[in-house]
Formats: C-alpha cells, sequence, structure tokens
C-alpha cells in the first residue's frame, strides 16, 4: 500500500531542497578568492628563467622537495673565522657553511626543475577563469625555487665580500662594492649553467669582477666630469702674473662661481658643491662620506646630486666671459 504524502510535506520537502542548493552556492561563491584573477594574471606576466635538463620532465616534484628539505643547512667543518678588517655586520656570513661540489650541483638542479615545472604548469592557467589549484600549485613552486636560491645565495655571499675587500677604493668604498656585489651574485645564480662541470663560485667571482670593473669606470668618469667641470670655472691665471695678481684673481674666480651657483643651483646643491670642493672660507674640500653625513643621506646620493649640480652650472655659464685680472 501507498503511503500518501500531502501537498504541505511536498511543499516542505521543495523548500529544504531549494535551502539545500542556496547554501552550496554561497558555500562555493564564499570559497571564491577575489585575488585570483591578480594572482593568475601576475604569473603569466612573470618571466620564468631556467637553466633546462632533459630529465626535468621525468622527475617526480614531491620526491624534489623531499630531497631539499633533506638537506641540512648545516655544514660543520666548511667555516672559518672571518678576516679581522671585515665589518662586525659581515661576520655572520662567515658563520654559513659553504656548500660542497655535491650539495652546490643539488641545489641549481632542484631550483632549475622547480621553475621549469612551474613554467610547464603555468599554460594551463586561463586568464578569464583560473583554476585555484593551478594558481596555488605555480606559486608553490615558485616558492620552492626562491627558497633553493636563497640557500645558493646565502653560501655564496662571502665571496663577495673578499672580492669587494680587494676593489674598495676612495670612489667605491667597501659597503658600496658589497651591495652592487650582492645584486652581480643573484644573476649569476640565475644564469648557471651547473651541467657544465665547473663550480659556482668560478662563475661568480668572475662575474662580480666584472661587474666591479663595470662600476668603478663610471665612478672615475663621472668624479672626472665633475673635477674638470669647476678646474674649468676656477683656471688660474697665466704664471707670469704677480702672486698677487693671481691671488685677486682666484678671490675673483671664487665670486664668480659662487654667483653661478646661486643663480643656477637649489640650496642643497650648492651646499654639496661647496663642501665637495672646498668652497667655503677657510674650509678644504670635503669627502663624499663627510658630506653624505652632513646631509644625512647616502654616499650615492651625494655623487648624484653633485653630477646634476655640476652639469646644470656648465650649462649656465654657456656664453658667460669669465674675467681674470689683466
Amino acid at each position: 500500500m501507498k503511503s500518501r504524502v500531502s501537498s504541505h510535506q511536498i511543499a516542505t520537502r521543495t523548500v529544504r531542497r531549494t535551502s539545500s542548493k542556496a547554501r552550496t552556492v554561497r558555500s562555493r561563491t564564499s570559497k571564491f578568492d577575489p585575488s585570483l584573477p591578480a594572482r593568475a594574471e601576475k604569473l603569466l606576466r612573470r618571466e620564468i628563467a631556467f637553466i633546462h635538463n632533459r630529465a626535468f620532465s621525468r622527475t617526480d616534484v614531491e620526491k624534489a622537495v623531499a630531497e631539499f628539505e633533506a638537506m641540512s643547512p648545516t655544514g660543520a667543518g666548511r667555516t672559518r673565522q672571518p678576516p679581522a678588517d671585515v665589518p662586525a655586520y659581515f661576520r655572520e656570513l662567515y658563520a654559513t657553511p659553504l656548500l660542497t661540489a655535491d650539495e652546490e650541483k643539488a641545489l641549481f638542479r632542484l631550483m632549475n626543475l622547480f621553475k621549469y615545472r612551474a613554467n610547464v604548469l603555468r599554460a594551463d592557467i586561463c586568464p578569464d577563469s583560473p583554476s585555484v589549484s593551478v594558481v596555488q600549485e605555480v606559486e608553490r613552486l615558485l616558492a620552492l625555487a626562491g627558497r633553493v636560491r636563497e640557500r645558493i645565495v646565502r653560501a655564496n655571499l662571502r665571496l663577495v665580500v673578499s672580492i669587494a675587500r680587494r676593489f674598495a677604493n676612495d670612489l667605491c668604498t667597501f659597503d658600496d662594492l658589497v651591495s652592487d656585489g650582492n645584486v652581480a651574485l643573484l644573476n649569476a645564480v640565475e644564469k648557471f649553467d651547473y651541467g657544465r662541470g665547473f663550480r659556482f663560485s668560478t662563475y661568480a667571482t668572475h662575474a662580480v669582477q666584472r661587474d666591479f670593473f663595470r662600476i668603478i669606470r663610471k665612478r672615475r668618469n663621472e668624479s672626472s666630469r665633475c673635477t674638470l667641470g669647476i678646474s674649468e670655472m676656477l683656471a688660474n691665471s697665466p704664471d707670469d702674473a704677480d702672486p698677487v695678481s693671481v691671488e685677486t684673481d682666484k678671490i675673483r674666480q671664487v665670486t664668480q662661481v659662487r654667483e653661478l651657483m646661486t643663480q643656477q643651483l637649489s640650496e642643497r646643491e650648492q651646499l654639496v658643491v661647496a663642501l665637495r670642493f672646498g668652497l667655503q672660507p677657510g674650509s678644504e674640500p670635503a669627502t663624499l662620506q663627510v658630506v653624505a653625513d652632513a646631509l644625512q643621506v647616502s654616499k650615492e646620493r651625494v655623487r648624484q646630486i653633485e653630477l646634476k649640480a655640476i652639469e646644470k652650472m656648465q650649462r649656465g655659464a654657456t656664453g658667460t666671459r669669465w674675467q681674470t685680472a689683466g
């Protein structure tokens, strides 16, 4: 015998089914991450450079992750005491163990593997309707590659310090070179082909030294331009002039330069030029460090202000007749 179902029961069941569907839709909507499209777009625009290896397509990613996690970050017996002249804030770098040849090769292989697989998987991202799982996996692989790269860089930072100690001079201080050298080291990590059989330190040394040579040459050229610019404006009188005329002429020329500075330069630029070239009464030319400390800025910023100021003064002096005593 069939049981009878009242209209009220049918209506109740319909309401329950409708409510259930509504809850499901709300649940799905609540799980949607509004940042997902932007994350997908960022991944699609990102350049993922890597050194390819034919074995990457056959390598199990999770086993590679386990291999990296199993690599101990400590290396007893492969650290050494820092040199006595290394600043205290760089000394902790020497506590980081150096990588063995096998560790180095393994880390470069893993870093490039993770980037390769991320690049392959990225092709499955649909810009209009990105998959959460695909986006998350690409981000995870790139994060793993970043961790491996950080491990490689950390183990080689002392190399930059040792090279910077040899290149440091008045134009390029030790701190400046270390900062620029670290950037060169990061670029070297990205471009190193671990499959060629030689150590990364050899490749990185050439890369960092090449960058230091370029920086030093640039600084010398800038320094020469600044020095010549002021020297031309403060050119001495002819050698056969009497001492009184020479001194009088120098005073006139300094006065003219200061007038040009007032006309062409901001107060900050005037201060930098005056300090750097000793144009204030009784003062001597100041170093970049002295001026940087006075202005509470970096030495590189002082160098930039000085160069810009000299260029402005040279343009302002064009067509101006610099008078000398006769």
